[in-house]
């Protein structure tokens, strides 16, 4: 089994190669303070497991983070296919409404499906945070926070993906982080 420095490497490598607007930072520096709060959430629901179940993590606590939010289910391993559980509000806004639907959904392009589907694929391998840092166009920039969860057996079957894009940011300057509470 590779390391997690490998498989980013060959992430980005494949990212580079075919042109993404996205690739993995290794060194996982968020810069979005609801990142930093999902984070510790996650950890919070995984307690002593490799990673949490998709049903550890009450909704409630969510709350704060729902519209922009996805939920992504593995639904077939060879050849690799997605389907979306659930898409805030702000997502819907940027990508329409997905729920329900797969990556390879008519509205999707090529790349989308791609990179959509080699992210998932690495956050379910690394099976811990993965920050991706987007650049849209070289106008609009983003930051990406995708965390595994697992099905009721324990296997890595879930994405949870939160991001954030904007026109025009210091990504170099983070936010101050304010601490989430997992009450239920």
């Amino acid at each position: 089994m590779e390391s997690r420095e490998q498989a980013i490497a060959q992430f980005n490598a494949q990212a580079k190669d075919r042109g993404w607007l996205q690739y993995c930072d290794p060194d996982n520096a968020f810069v979005m303070r609801e990142c930093e709060e999902l984070i510790e959430l996650w950890n919070w629901a995984r307690g002593t497991q490799e990673i949490p179940s998709r049903d550890a993590l009450p909704v409630r606590a969510l709350k704060p983070y729902l519209p922009r939010l996805a939920m992504v289910e593995q639904i077939r391993n060879d050849p690799p296919q997605f389907r979306y559980r659930l898409v805030g509000t702000i997502v819907t806004r940027t990508l329409s409404e997905r729920t329900g639907q797969t990556f390879d959904h008519e509205s999707a392009t090529q790349e989308q499906k791609e990179r959509w589907t080699c992210s998932s694929l690495l956050s379910l391998q690394i099976k811990a945070p993965l920050r991706f840092p987007v650049v849209i166009q070289k106008t609009v920039v983003g930051e990406m926070l995708l965390l595994p969860f697992a099905d009721q057996t324990g296997a890595p079957r879930f994405v949870m993906a939160h991001g954030r894009y904007e026109p025009s940011r210091d990504w170099s300057v983070r936010e101050p982080c304010v601490r989430a509470r997992a009450s239920a």
